[in-house]
């Protein structure tokens, strides 16, 4: 459910990615030594990206003036191919592609400089005379997404601004409850009258605005329960490129003790405009869940409210969770993903949906099926899998 890997020249990220750039520029001759791959005739990869394609002439490095109609300045790029062929065969074309990759940089620096952006070589084999060879495409093909547009940043604050409302009283927030179609977090909570001084860790994607909304008004609401001790919110990344995102190493993330309307707003509003220009789906969820634990060792409960439509990228920290972990799991009206059921396992917690519990889990033994929802699960090699 993330409005959604590289994104570059957006304005949010604008700033501190020109400052990384200027420290480790990449150049041609490092893309060149990387060597070539070889493929027997090149086709475009099948992905939801999209592809601006550079052609040029067998033999050729000119790209005439095709990328001035490439608006670089609003790409998200995530990768660049370099196609060509292996004729005449055993030849070396060191020096006529590294002619092409200064080409590309001639047109815009970024495309070679920046290091975050992957290049790869391709040496198209299926051609044994010239004229097989120029019928084969020569040329290169840029993956890339359109940056996000002014009105989705505008669209996102004003969802928070809804639900989240500068002036905000009990009966306004009561009012705004009442319109929440899915009140997956009210629904849990008011079932859970027994957690106590827990931490949340929420994900603030952007379209998990509506459920982070719910936390924010719940606590306003039933402070006295002494429900939530303490939030970590998580973007994650703060926007950053794909390929600046390392396990345990992500970022984007928000810590709150001061649970005051106005502060959690606060914190809402920041972890979400910072992570806007993310746009691929997993998170960072278990770097989440080990930050709140750092925070906060001794809470009565560690409640994760996560995003169904996004699975966690890091579920390799799993096992330095030491602590039951209790998910709230937020669209999973059509299937629960088996990352959040085997962490819930893992950790000996529970897994909580708009209308069900699920809290026995760490019964389920191996090779055991076993359904939840619509789906069927089974238990391979100590973890949960899709069945």
């Amino acid at each position: 459910m993330k409005a959604h890997v590289l994104s570059i020249f957006s304005v949010l990220f604008l700033s501190s990615f020109n400052v990384i750039v200027k420290a480790q520029n990449r150049s041609a001759q490092e893309i060149l030594a990387q060597g070539s791959k070889d493929i027997g005739r090149y086709s475009s990869e099948n992905t939801e990206l999209k592809t601006f394609v550079v052609k040029m002439g067998y033999g050729e490095s000119s790209i005439s003036q095709q990328l001035a109609r490439f608006n670089v300045l609003g790409a998200t790029i995530h990768s660049i191919d370099l196609v060509y062929s292996d004729f005449p065969k055993g030849q070396d074309l060191s020096k006529l592609n590294l002619s092409r990759i200064q080409e590309m940089e001639r047109f815009h620096p970024i495309f070679v400089q920046n290091p975050l952006i992957k290049w790869t070589l391709w040496r198209q084999t299926e051609c044994n005379s010239e004229q097989e060879a120029r019928d084969l495409f020569h040329g290169i093909i840029v993956y890339y997404q359109e940056a996000i547009s002014t009105d989705f940043v505008n669209n996102a604050t004003t969802d928070l601004n809804k639900y989240l409302p500068i002036k905000m009283t009990p009966i306004i927030a009561k009012k705004i409850l009442d319109t929440i179609s899915r009140p997956t977090v009210i629904n849990v909570f008011n079932r859970q009258t027994r957690w106590k001084n827990a931490v949340l860790i929420v994900d603030l994607t952007s379209s998990m605005i509506p459920y982070n909304s719910q936390v924010v008004l719940w606590q306003l609401l039933h402070s006295e329960r002494g429900l939530i001790k303490e939030v970590v919110m998580f973007n994650d990344g703060n926007s950053a490129p794909q390929r600046a995102k390392h396990v345990g190493k992500t970022g984007g993330l928000y810590h709150g003790q001061h649970l005051s309307f106005d502060s959690l707003r606060n914190m809402s509003l920041t972890a979400c405009r910072n992570g806007l220009g993310n746009r691929d789906f997993p998170e960072n969820d278990l770097e989440a869940v080990l930050f709140a634990i750092k925070k906060n060792p001794n809470a009565g409960e560690y409640i994760l409210v996560a995003d169904n439509d996004a699975a966690p990228r890091d579920m390799a920290l799993l096992s330095k969770i030491n602590r039951p972990i209790r998910v709230v799991l937020c669209g999973a009206e059509n299937g629960i993903l088996p990352e959040y059921l085997e962490i819930a396992r893992s950790t000996g917690g529970s897994v909580h949906t708009i209308t069900d519990d699920i809290i026995d889990l760490m019964k389920r033994r191996e090779g055991e099926v076993f359904s939840v929802g619509y789906r069927r699960f089974k238990i391979v090699s100590g973890r949960i899998e899709l069945y």
